[in-house]
């Protein structure tokens, strides 16, 4: 915004003495004021700092970006992601990489995630309830801001869906809308997704191992694929975030309606 200085012409009698104008003394020792610095906006309280329980309508694109700035939403009209922790970002989170930095992530959410879903940890990782995680922008981050945003969301196939129900979501147990189930991706490539099971899909959760308390997230999807072998090849296991969570499990899939193409031995992970 430009500053604009106005400038006031003030009428003054002058003096003539031996042909020398004179000022009056209060005009002559004035002092020019110095103009007003001009002022940023205040940003919206919002911007300030994220707070627990705040309701979000994103879209997938918005929850996979690494900050998040739109404004919140009444937590009764349409929404995609609700705010559970808001935490101070580590070490571990701040410059920590890959599957190491998400399980950092995973484990300082933990508490919040859990709280808004409820139930046990098999029952939890049986939906399509997700984390999601945001950190502040650079002109947040310039201003000192140093937490992490905690979200949970439920999407699915490149999609978010609305979140309905009061905490804790799972409390009587999760509608055919929250659980996952899987369907074959279009395109010659061979691979599937996750789906609600409340849509159209070719695959269902038939049996699930919890990783034991040793395991390493490493070797997650070889003890996948070993657990669910027998189980027809099809096999998932926990994402990394929800390693950190403590939600644990390695998941075998089988059709459930005869489909035109064999899918071989497929695996995929947890969406983030």
């Amino acid at each position: 915004m430009r500053a604009f200085m106005v400038a006031v012409a003030l009428g003054v009698t002058l003096v003539s003495t031996g042909g020398c104008g004179l000022l009056p003394r209060d005009a002559k020792d004035a002092k020019p004021q110095a103009s007003a610095k001009p002022t940023e906006p205040a940003a919206p309280a919002y911007l300030a700092k994220p707070k627990v329980g705040e309701c979000h309508n994103l879209t997938i694109k918005d929850i996979r970006a690494d900050s998040e700035t739109k404004k919140p939403v009444r937590c009764s009209e349409r929404h995609t992601s609700v705010t559970v922790a808001v935490v101070t970002a580590t070490k571990a989170i701040s410059s920590g990489k890959g599957n190491a930095r998400t399980f950092a992530v995973g484990k300082a959410c933990a508490s919040g995630f859990k709280k808004f879903l409820g139930s046990d940890s098999k029952t939890r990782a049986k939906t399509l309830y997700s984390l999601a995680w945001f950190n502040p922008t650079k002109e947040q981050k310039a201003k000192g801001a140093k937490w992490m945003r905690c979200d949970v969301t439920l999407t699915a196939a490149n999609r978010a869906f609305p979140i309905k129900g009061e905490q804790p979501l799972l409390e009587d147990g999760p509608t055919k809308a929250e659980l996952a189930c899987g369907r074959l991706a279009t395109g010659e490539k061979v691979a599937w997704l996750f789906v609600p099971c409340a849509t159209e899909h070719q695959f269902v959760l038939t049996d699930m191992f919890e990783a034991p308390a040793d395991a390493s997230y490493t070797g997650a999807e070889k003890a996948a694929k070993e657990a669910c072998l027998t189980n027809g090849g099809l096999y998932s296991w926990s994402h990394a975030d929800q390693w950190g969570i403590g939600d644990r499990w390695y998941s075998c899939w089988e059709p459930n309606q005869p489909i035109e193409r064999d899918p071989g031995v497929l695996a995929l992970g947890r969406l983030g």
